[in-house]
């Protein structure tokens, strides 16, 4: 035993985290409180006792569903702890007692505290320094549980360095250091960082970062180490982008290559077989047929403009057309409801008309009918001549005015031929018209794609002729050679620095070489007859090893010794373990009896003679269905639990499942 004393530290004489004593109730209130359960410093067995093989039946018939982990799972509500195993005890209880919660009377780097949180997870609760839980309910002046669990959280993450995993720079919080010492029976204890069974521990890397998390914990990462791992993570990823910007420098060529190339191909539906270009005048080529297409492209293209200047100016020179027409067709109109007013006799109408005509004084143009300009015309002259003798403005020019009537309706007959020979006119041109429009707009959209046609080639041809320009040119390959020298360069700079991290790596310091002589010491004190215990920081799966043999219960033993190592170790001020450790069933993980008492006898004694005056500088809780050893079974015990009867159950009671209840 001295062997392995002398190796403890005496830095301190109390752990920085522990519980005093654990109150259950129903309801705020001193008289429905449920249970009562006190620690102490040192080890403390939670035993869920099994009845005697045929004095019970049912559930009642084994030690469990007793409470046992559920009393771990408060223990870790009163630290904080937020995981999916909480949260899914804190639904089933706040089922069970609306009202109810725990309070713990906690010791925080020798201040003590007694916080009260409700099972109803949206409820807050209570904190205050002391030890009083009388009346804790109704102290609204003292400050929140979510405070004081917050505080809690900085003050056990203060002493940590560093404080983020060097290489991914995430930050290691309290919920990574609460998943280690708190271990829960579903991960079976089956490795030394299986800290949390199915959830996780919620860091990036599940088997680089826990050795990181424990290591920056115990104080075994120094400053030193923490900025070559940055640096050299730094380095790993600079290597990569430079080799792949080396790796695409070297493709870009080929690939830009191939790709013109297979476009080249489909656009011209030419077989694979064919090549590019070839040095014969007369050889076929992609190439070639690609020019022989685009000129082709660039003579339709051609005959296409053409095309459309002469359907554009048709239409124009239709349009044109049909204007004069319809003017000559609205004075033929006019001139057909003068002679039609003068025949009946209207006069109004007759004047009305007479004044419309004689806007054919501003006729410009060219009359059809005389093949002459209007201003020259004969006939307008006529009528002109004729309105202007009908223009009379009293009754004394009545004469004349029966004269123009007479001469505009012998004129009738003649004048509504013509004009109906315009109307059949018009129609015709407008038809006309319209089949010249739709044959300009299809002659637009054939040009449109003559264009699209005439104009793809020449792209990719000048894209080849670009590649081949600088892909063998003096720059393509000098910054190929710069990206290769870059690679270089960084390669030698992480591997000077992985050399640093080697060297530092094998002078282990003074904390490694003591948490090693606890770990061999345990193991010697366990196993007297030649056995011994070895442990490596940076060992990502078993940093705790035994030299023995024993299948999975010596490696369920490797992960007690392991945090028992780092527990006794604790009080060092290089540290920032809180001291605390619950474990919660270990030996149903396939350890033998015999064992398992050994164990437990084994922590009894170290804390008995090398802690006398009950100065103990750390807390081990630790629940079992297991009998302690019988000299254990006294003070050490605090809580037995027996499912025989309500009584032995932690909340009095066995809890009834919603569905159970519907079908009673």
């Amino acid at each position: 035993m001295k062997q392995l004393t002398k190796h403890l530290s005496t830095d301190r004489s109390a752990p920085r985290l522990w519980f005093e004593c654990l109150a259950l109730f129903d309801e705020p209130g001193e008289d429905h409180v449920l249970r009562t359960i006190s620690f102490q410093r040192g080890l403390n067995i939670v035993w869920a006792k099994e009845p005697t093989a045929g004095r019970a039946k049912g559930t009642r018939a084994a030690g469990h569903g007793v409470g046992k982990s559920s009393l771990c799972l408060l223990l870790r509500l009163c630290m904080g702890d937020a995981s999916e195993a909480v949260a899914e005890m804190r639904d089933e209880l706040v089922g069970e007692f609306p009202q109810g919660g725990v309070i713990a009377v906690m010791h925080v780097d020798g201040q003590p505290f007694t916080l009260c949180r409700y099972f109803n997870a949206h409820k807050e609760g209570v904190a205050c320094p002391g030890t009083e839980i009388t009346g804790i309910w109704t102290r609204q002046t003292e400050g929140s549980d979510r405070a004081f669990l917050k505080k809690l959280a900085d003050d056990m993450m203060s002493r940590v360095a560093p404080k983020s995993i060097p290489e991914t720079g995430q930050a290691i919080e309290w919920r990574h250091l609460l998943a280690w010492i708190s271990r829960d029976q579903g991960s079976r204890f089956k490795s030394f960082f299986a800290w949390r069974d199915g959830e996780g521990n919620l860091l990036q890397r599940r088997r680089q970062d826990p050795p990181i998390v424990m290591r920056a914990v115990l104080g075994l990462l120094d400053k030193g180490e923490s900025a070559l791992l940055t640096k050299a993570a730094e380095l790993e990823d600079s290597v990569k982008k430079a080799k792949e910007k080396t790796e695409a420098l070297m493709k870009e060529p080929a690939l830009i290559r191939r790709r013109i190339e297979s476009s080249l191909r489909a656009r011209g539906q030419l077989p694979d077989d064919l090549p590019i270009r070839v040095d014969d005048l007369f050889g076929d080529s992609v190439e070639r047929r690609i020019r022989a297409a685009s000129e082709e492209a660039e003579k339709r293209l051609a005959q296409w403009n053409a095309k459309q200047e002469a359907d554009d100016q048709a239409v124009a020179d239709l349009r044109a057309e049909l204007k004069l027409v319809q003017v000559e067709h609205e004075k033929a109109k006019t001139e057909f409801d003068l002679a039609d007013a003068a025949r009946r006799g209207d006069e109004a109408a007759f004047r009305s008309l007479g004044t419309q005509l004689l806007k054919l004084r501003q006729l410009t143009g060219h009359c059809e009918e005389g093949n002459v300009r209007f201003s020259e015309c004969q006939h307008v002259r006529a009528e002109i001549h004729l309105l202007e003798q009908a223009s009379i403005r009293d009754a004394r020019d009545k004469k004349n005015l029966q004269l123009a009537m007479d001469e505009s309706v012998s004129r009738a007959g003649r004048v509504l031929l013509r004009k109906n020979g315009l109307a059949q006119r018009i129609e015709a041109m407008q038809l006309n018209e319209k089949t010249l429009i739709t044959t300009q707009s299809r002659t637009r959209l054939a040009k449109r794609t003559a264009e699209l046609e005439a104009n793809k080639w020449p792209a990719l041809l000048e894209e080849l002729a670009r590649w081949e320009s600088s892909s063998g040119s003096a720059q393509a390959q000098a910054d190929i050679e710069a990206s290769r020298a870059q690679s270089i360069q960084v390669e030698q700079d992480l591997g000077r620095v992985q050399t640093q991290l080697v060297v530092l790596q094998q002078n282990k310091s003074d904390r490694e070489k003591s948490l090693a002589s606890i770990t061999d010491g345990l193991t010697q004190q366990l196993f007297p007859d030649g056995a011994f215990g070895t442990f490596d920081p940076r060992d990502e799966q078993r940093p705790f090893r035994l030299s023995m043999r024993g299948g999975e219960a010596f490696r369920v033993l490797e992960v007690l010794l392991g945090d028992i190592a780092c527990m006794l170790d604790s009080p060092r001020t290089e540290g920032a373990l809180p001291g605390l450790f619950i474990h919660d069933c270990p030996r149903e993980a396939d350890m033998s009896t015999g064992l398992y008492e050994n164990f437990l006898s084994l922590i009894d004694t170290l804390q008995k003679e090398q802690y006398p005056d009950g100065q103990l500088p750390f807390q081990y809780i630790v629940t079992t269905t297991t009998p302690p050893p019988l000299d254990l079974q006294g003070d050490v015990v605090r809580l037995t639990l027996d499912p025989s009867s309500d009584e032995g159950l932690l909340f009095r009671r066995r809890f009834i499942a919603k569905r159970q209840e519907a079908l009673r």
